[in-house]
């Protein structure tokens, strides 16, 4: 038996013992990622690396032996300094990505290949198991959602992105909205303040970890705009009310008709809650900003007045002034009550339509008119209707947003007569109250942390549209996801941080052969069309326009999914240590691998881009006595795992290939069903 020290603790332990194990020993843990219990140390990947005193250089842990009266230091700033610069080494010519492109440009960072492979195998509870781990409301999100991610879906290269709003919507109405299980209760209160997107999303994720919540809200019913400010025929009330009871299903309750400065303070909440999380949203119209906007009736107010069945008088002829979404659904509503001669009239082009494209056209299919490059000058009350005068507008250089200026052309008045105009140019958050009770706010709203959603009032945390002014739903309620995260911090009496941040490689086709690669063993599918009723009854009703897909539509659209991003991203220890050591993925950037999949193994898939040779699956090959085995073949840049003489990954690997695919650190080698959010119990383990 011998003695040594480990960060100022002594420990006893045989001869022979490594200084890995001498460490585990006294739960002082040591990274690595060639380290295989049972198996031969290899000391090639020197994350491992530490201190002994009276050594110049670091040592590998995994294969040190340990001495008599070792001192050896495991965390001090040299040795983070080796491991992180270890880290920037491996990932410097690392051909792959951790995250697909479709999930990066999430806003909720939903594990996007993951719930689509459980539609594409049939097994829609799986699919609705990862999307509830990130994702509140997905049955209302995935009608209105503004599905970015189908943007950077990599089949765009190839033909068409995949319909991935219409496959979550799909697993949601199919898989049902039932409450998943709550932790045991904590005793703790949260109040929010909003029962909206931001609002319902917070509490559904506070529910399940125990955490009492009392949600008030201003209006009769919760839901916020996915109630008040989307139209039925966009999202169903009853698709958004089985969301919103699945929240109550949890535990929550909904103190309705409860005003902020009226009903209750902010003071008032801080005393008789742990945590308060604003929610507010953006109501407050923005004006025309022209003589005569008094006379426009504005677009939320229209929009609410239409959903609870008390729309205003319109007339003949409706003009909706902005170029949003909430001036799309205005157009498309006064269509649907009646009024058959509606135009939309924009500032700007149709390319910069902030709205989506897909509305557009919609409306435009349905009749409606829009006048592109005009804006109002003056509104007059003239007999029973308004007299609009607009003037013509040419696009400048760019603005803030990034969209050409909007310059007036002189002398190029014109009027239209019409019996209502609605204002739908946006709107604002009413942040004076919150200013008045003691928080900082912006140009925006409240100010609070990106990352925490934090306030500069203790306890009190605010996200979604309170936060950033009018913004999208989806956004919202990855807010509410990301405040449900810090508020169970601070209520746990743990250091409010928010999210633990990963880090993410990026994977960009260096030239066509690249990216022929990657498509290389991909068939061209169309697109799947969603079904929709017919034109009739879209131009006469509030029906809901998409009816949604069916089963076999929707299994066939999944298959079209590429699988991109990393089928161990979650349980990749490059990844997690990078974050950890704060290692900068592109420090060291220069020549990289180039993308290649090996497909011959009809369990495994191997990409050699993603080889940090530590020769964990060589070792696991070896002492499971494979026959043909794995091997290092090449020299320098050009060096690789292999299965020796030509032989193909299957022939290497027939014993021990799902041991070597879970002790792989990276998604080198992984299982075919494997997805970023299953969970490789071995990787973690080591």
């Amino acid at each position: 038996m011998i003695t040594l020290t480990i960060d100022g603790r002594p420990v006893t332990v045989e001869e022979g013992t490594t200084l890995l194990a001498a460490a585990q020993r006294l739960g002082i843990r040591i990274p690595t990622l060639c380290h295989v219990p049972g198996i031969e140390p290899a000391s090639s990947c020197f994350v491992c690396a530490v201190q002994i005193d009276g050594r110049r250089n670091l040592s590998p842990a995994c294969s040190m032996p340990a001495a008599e009266g070792m001192v050896v230091a495991t965390d001090s700033p040299s040795v983070r300094a080796a491991r992180r610069i270890a880290l920037e080494l491996l990932l410097s010519d690392h051909a792959g990505e951790c995250v697909a492109p479709c999930a990066v440009r999430c806003p909720a960072g939903l594990d996007i290949p993951g719930f689509v492979y459980g539609i594409a195998t049939g097994d829609n509870g799986r699919a609705m198991e990862v999307i509830r781990e990130r994702l509140a409301l997905p049955g209302s999100l995935g009608r209105i959602c503004p599905r970015l991610c189908e943007q950077e879906c990599r089949r765009c290269d190839l033909d068409q992105g995949l319909a991935i709003d219409a496959l979550h919507r799909y697993a949601a109405d199919v898989a049902g909205q039932a409450a998943p299980p709550a932790q045991p209760a904590t005793g703790k209160s949260v109040a929010i303040v909003g029962a909206g997107p931001a609002g319902l999303a917070a509490a559904w994720f506070l529910l399940q970890h125990g955490h009492e919540c009392t949600l008030f809200d201003a209006h009769p019913l919760p839901g916020g705009m996915l109630r008040y400010g989307i139209p039925a025929y966009r999202l169903p009330k009853d698709a958004l009310d089985a969301e919103i009871a699945a929240i109550r299903e949890l535990g929550a309750t909904f103190r309705m008709n409860q005003r902020w400065g009226e009903n209750f303070s902010l003071a008032g909440l801080r005393e008789r809650y742990g945590a308060v999380f604003l929610a507010i949203g953006a109501q407050r119209a923005q004006a025309l900003r022209c003589e005569g906007e008094e006379h426009a009736i504005p677009g939320v107010e229209f929009l609410e007045r239409a959903a609870t069945g008390n729309p205003p008088p319109l007339g003949a002829g409706v003009v909706v002034v902005g170029g949003g979404n909430t001036a799309v659904d205005c157009a498309r509503s006064a269509l649907r009550l009646g009024v058959r001669n509606v135009r939309i009239l924009y500032r700007r082009g149709r390319q910069e339509m902030p709205c989506l494209m897909d509305e557009v056209d919609a409306a435009e299919a349905e009749g409606i008119h829009l006048d592109l490059r005009a804006a109002p000058v003056r509104l007059e009350r003239n007999g029973g209707g308004i007299l609009l005068t607009c003037r013509r507008m040419a696009l400048g250089e760019p603005d803030a947003s990034g969209r050409p200026r909007p310059v007036e052309v002189a002398g190029s008045d014109f009027t239209i007569a019409c019996s209502t105009v609605i204002s739908a140019i946006g709107q604002a958050v009413e942040s004076a109250l919150a200013e008045s009770e003691g928080l900082r706010v912006t140009g925006h709203g409240i100010a609070a942390g990106e990352r925490t959603m934090a306030t500069n009032l203790p306890g009190v945390f605010a996200g979604g549209d309170a936060v950033l002014g009018a913004d999208l739903a989806v956004r919202a309620v990855a807010a509410g996801r990301l405040a449900a995260v810090s508020i169970h911090q601070y209520l746990s009496g743990q250091p409010v941080t928010g999210e633990p941040a990963l880090a993410g490689m990026a994977m960009r086709p260096v030239d066509e052969s690249e990216l022929a690669a990657i498509f290389r063993s991909i068939e061209k599918a169309a697109r799947t069309p969603m079904p929709s009723i017919s034109m009739e009854r879209r131009r006469t009703t509030f029906a809901e326009v998409e009816t949604g897909l069916r089963a076999e539509d929707a299994a066939c659209e999944a298959r079209r999914c590429l699988t991109c991003g990393c089928r161990k991203a979650d349980c990749c220890l490059v990844r997690s240590l990078a974050g950890e050591y704060e290692a900068d993925a592109y420090r060291f950037a220069g020549a990289r691998r180039r993308f290649s999949q090996d497909l011959s193994h009809p369990e495994v898939i191997y990409e050699p881009g993603k080889c940090i040779h530590c020769e964990a699956c060589v070792r696991i090959a070896a002492a499971a006595g494979e026959e043909v085995g794995l091997s290092t073949i090449g020299r320098g840049f050009d060096v690789r795992v292999a299965p020796p003489f030509g032989a193909t990954l299957a022939e290497g690997l027939r014993k021990a290939w799902r041991r070597a695919a879970d002790a792989c650190p990276t998604g080198a080698l992984a299982l075919r069903t494997a997805r970023s959010c299953d969970v490789c119990s071995l990787a973690r383990a080591d």
